[in-house]
């Protein structure tokens, strides 16, 4: 009877144990807001002022090429298609709404 007792216990623990390692699943995000990646987007938007705003809140002034200059001295450089190509190497496409959409 003792040693029931233990194994039951046991696998008691080890189901509650298994239960919280699991992955929590929640919904999938509302459609527009999250790009193939998975991870929340971040939007460039124009200022309307020649400028861009960018999601932390910063306004920075783009030159004659579109490209801007980030208070940190690196440069943003707009390629061919309109995207804005990160200094990380992260790659922001045109929203149609005047802005970018980042990952």
């Amino acid at each position: 009877m003792r040693r029931a007792f233990i194994v039951a216990a046991a696998i008691g623990l080890a189901g509650i144990v298994a239960g919280c390692s699991q992955p929590q699943r929640f919904g999938a995000p509302p459609p527009g807001l999250a790009p193939s990646g998975g991870a929340a987007a971040k939007r460039i938007a124009s200022d309307g002022a020649g400028g861009l705003q960018l999601p932390d809140g910063t306004r920075v002034q783009t030159d004659a090429t579109g490209g801007f200059s980030l208070p940190n001295g690196a440069y943003v450089r707009r390629d061919r298609s309109g995207a804005l190509n990160l200094p990380n190497g992260s790659r922001c496409v045109p929203d149609g709404q005047a802005g970018y959409v980042c990952p």
